[in-house]
């Protein structure tokens, strides 16, 4: 067996060894954290979140580790994050996310831009991307994607990109963005760019779809959103939309979207996918309904099935609006 550092290791005292019997498992988190960044050391609010412990926890053990000998006062030799080799600081592993990033002052962001070439491109990347010269904050979004979400440099630059296709140019909403893809579990390349693709379809079908109905820009409610997403899943475009909004006006005289839903689910439930299947698939049905009229007409009975099949589907409509 071996230990797989691959580009990084954590730096302990061979010394802690001795104290493990006596260290509780939230002093070991926070020394293991600690080696990680000793920055930690004085944002404890922050080191208890990642160390899953209460503030005063955390204080007290950095007060243990500083009895034990094992940290010591500034100038002297204390843990930190050292590389295999003198090359570049390489990009540290995902750290579990917090409520508070770590807030890096400019002479912090000096020494990381100077030790990490990597982010370097990056921030001159994204600065051509978004078409703006970062500040101090904004470059701390952009370590804090790497360092904290775990995204490499190719899903930053897929991310803000996209962010800029679709009007978000703001980096405090990119952040938030990029939390809520890390939550749904994207943050490598392949998996970004399905999302990236999906998002970007609904967007222009959203649009599409408000430019038909003749929406203002007012936010989808949820209910709408997964009509939305409900018809692109079906597999359906902007022109069967239209097929089923002019039929939902010339039924009830005004755009409606739950109506057009209505529609749509069931040229869905028919597997009828495209404009041709659809158009065959109705003109079967009317002609299945006009000889049922003729047969009830020669049997004396004059019940209208067109108002039957009608009084039906705004049953239907109703229900699904009350839903």
């Amino acid at each position: 067996m071996k230990l797989n550092f691959k580009q990084e290791v954590l730096v302990l005292p061979a010394s802690v060894l001795s104290h493990l019997d006596a260290a509780t498992p939230e002093q070991l988190r926070v020394l293991l954290w600690l080696a990680s960044d000793l920055s930690l050391v004085s944002k404890h609010r922050q080191l208890a979140k990642l160390a899953g412990c209460n503030t005063a926890t955390a204080q007290n053990a950095v007060t243990f580790w500083c009895n034990c000998g094992i940290l010591g006062e500034a100038g002297e030799s204390v843990p930190t994050m050292a590389t295999v080799s003198n090359e570049e600081v390489p990009t540290k592993k995902k750290l579990q996310r917090a409520d508070e990033l770590p807030n890096y002052t400019s002479g912090e962001l000096a020494e990381l831009l100077e030790a990490r070439a990597s982010v370097r491109v990056l921030i001159d990347e994204a600065q051509r991307i978004l078409g703006k010269m970062f500040n101090p904050n904004d470059i701390n979004i952009m370590v804090g994607m790497i360092d904290y979400l775990g995204m490499n440099e190719e899903c930053i630059l897929l991310l803000l990109a996209h962010c800029k296709r679709i009007g978000k140019s703001n980096l405090r909403a990119i952040e938030k963005y990029a939390y809520a893809m890390d939550d749904k579990g994207i943050n490598d390349v392949e998996s970004m760019e399905d999302e990236i693709c999906t998002v970007e379809a609904m967007h222009t079908f959203e649009g599409e779809v408000r430019a038909l109905f003749g929406m203002k820009s007012r936010a989808l409610t949820s209910k709408e959103g997964k009509m939305l997403s409900a018809w692109l899943s079906f597999g359906y475009n902007i022109d069967i939309v239209r097929m089923a909004y002019e039929i939902t006006v010339n039924a009830t005289g005004e755009p409606s979207l739950p109506y057009t839903n209505a529609i749509l689910e069931k040229w869905n439930a028919n597997a009828w996918k495209t404009a041709s299947e659809i158009e065959a698939g109705m003109n079967a049905e009317r002609e299945k309904r006009e000889g049922s009229a003729n047969a009830q007409k020669e049997l004396g009975n004059s019940f209208d099935t067109d108002d039957f099949f009608e009084a039906a589907l705004q049953r239907g409509f109703r229900e699904r609006s009350r839903e």
